[in-house]
This record gives C-alpha cells, structure tokens and sequence, in this order.
C-alpha cells in the first residue's frame, strides 16, 4: 500500500511542474492563468506567448507523462503501479499546488504516458490526428478522432478489457477537467475576478497587456 501511495505521490509531483507557466513566463512575462482561456497547458501557452512556448510545453508536458510512466516501471510491478502513477499525473497536472490548484487539462501529459505504454498505437494516432486536423477546425475533435484512433488500435494489437478501461479513465480525466475549468474559463473571458478560483490571486498581480 505504501509503494501505491508513493508510485501516486511521485506522479502526482511531476505532473505538478507547470511548464506552460513557466515558459511563458521566462519567454514572454506572461501568466496564462489570466490570458486566454486561463489553461495552463499547450494551447493556451501557444495562443499567449507564441510557437516556441507552445512547442516547448508540448515536448515538456509529454515528457513528463514519459518519465511518470518509467517511474511507475521501474519501481511498481504490476498494471496497477502504472494506473495509480498515471491517476497522480492527471491530478497533479489538473491541480497543481505550486499554482494554488490552478492546472491544465493534461491531454500532452496524457498522451505521453500513453505512448509509453503503446508506443505503435501512438504513432498511428498522431498520424490520424494530422490528417483529422487538416480536414475539421476544431482542435478537440480532431484529438477525440486521434484518440478513438489509437484505442482501436490497441485493441487491434491486443489490448485487454481492463487496458482499454485505463485509456477511457485516462483521457477521461482531461475531458472532466476541460467541463470543469468551463466557468473560470468564461468569467476570464468576460474578465471577471469573482469566479472561483481567481479571487485566491489579487488583480495586481495580473501581467501588463
């Protein structure tokens, strides 16, 4: 029980580390909490601080996925170390302390532990996601097209009940997460301080626009 607590704790710390945060901030002097849409993530790093944010992020944010899931191998044993550690990822990248609970929605995160855990299923996935997002606008559909892809895909090479179960968990998370940062999205849009949240943070600390 200890090692589960642990393996948990750890993923939980590395997806904590708020790249987007950073680099935004070391490149650009901005806060994504409080520009675009508030996701500390990818997207938002992209749209506020610019290409070389948003690649950084999505290298890093993937990265990150990659180690938990090489934490999870080397010390677990067995399929639940590997759940437990990636269950800690998502909530520490959703909710992260060192930013007073304020995350992303962790699908780079996600992605990179998953291509871990199949890699060939990863690759085909990326490559159903480009071709779904040169023919739709929308990004997210265009991701759930990708992700559909790589769970048939798994399944093709074998995947269990029970590993198909963790994906739809896994990207389950970033999905409730996205539902869940919907209010705080719209009150930041509206630039609103009063939604939950964003009145822990004084207005003063806002970065100059």
């Amino acid at each position: 029980m200890v090692k589960y607590m642990a393996l948990a704790l750890a993923g939980y710390l590395l997806g904590s580390i708020p790249f987007a945060f950073l680099i935004a901030k070391a490149l650009a002097h901005r806060d994504v909490r409080f520009e675009g849409d508030g996701n500390v993530g990818t997207r938002n790093a992209l749209h506020v601080a610019g290409w070389t944010a948003g690649l950084l992020t999505m290298l890093l944010d993937g990265g990150k996925g990659a180690a938990a899931y090489w934490v999870g191998e080397r010390f677990g044993s067995g399929d639940l170390s590997l759940y437990l550690t990636a269950f800690g990822l998502m909530l520490g990248h959703g909710y992260p302390i060192w930013l007073r609970w304020r995350g992303g929605k962790g699908l780079a995160a996600a992605a990179g532990f998953l291509s871990q855990m199949w890699p060939h299923a990863a690759l085909i996935a990326v490559v159903i996601f480009l071709i779904a997002r040169a023919v739709v606008s929308s990004f997210d559909l265009a991701f759930a097209i990708g992700s559909a892809g790589f769970f048939f895909v798994t399944a093709w090479e074998g995947n269990d009940v029970q590993g198909l179960l963790f994906i739809v968990f896994l990207l389950g998370m970033a999905g409730v997460k996205k539902v869940l940062d919907l209010p705080y999205e719209r009150a930041l849009k509206a630039g609103s301080c009063s939604t939950e949240g964003m009145e822990e943070i004084q207005p003063a600390h806002r970065p100059p626009r």
